[in-house]
């Protein structure tokens, strides 16, 4: 699998996947059900979960990220520190409902105040903090 230097989390790595086999005119509609297969392997989580969060990953690692620098946490080193945990943050983060109220607390600054109000990961983040 292709990483670059600063692991930019699912959604990075989804593009870095599909960078290495997908020709710059085919589009994610040339990809068969084996290259999701392949993708979700390389990726490390299962295809249902890859084909349910493509559609809402657009923003959502941006956010994570946002989120643990505003709880006091390094995005780059919980993922080289946690290895399958981040991936679950990851996860967790691209299922989440809360998106446009997860963004109006970090613009206001009251995310690490109000996290445990709206955000799946906020437990976690309490516990990588500890």
């Amino acid at each position: 699998m292709h990483t670059s230097p600063n692991d930019t989390g699912l959604l990075g790595r989804f593009f870095d996947w599909v960078k290495d086999r997908v020709g710059p005119d085919d589009g994610l509609y040339a990809l068969t059900r084996g290259d999701f297969a392949m993708m979700a392997s390389d990726l490390g989580i299962c295809e249902s979960d890859l084909r349910e969060v493509l559609p809402k990953t657009a923003d959502n690692a941006a956010l994570m990220d946002e989120m643990m620098r505003a709880r006091g946490l390094d995005p780059d080193r919980v993922r080289r520190m946690t290895g399958g945990l981040a991936r679950e943050l990851e996860m967790t983060c691209s299922r989440c409902d809360s998106v446009a109220r997860c963004r109006r607390a970090l613009a206001l600054g009251t995310a690490a105040v109000h996290a445990h109000e709206f955000c799946g990961n906020a437990e976690v983040f309490d516990e990588l903090r500890a």
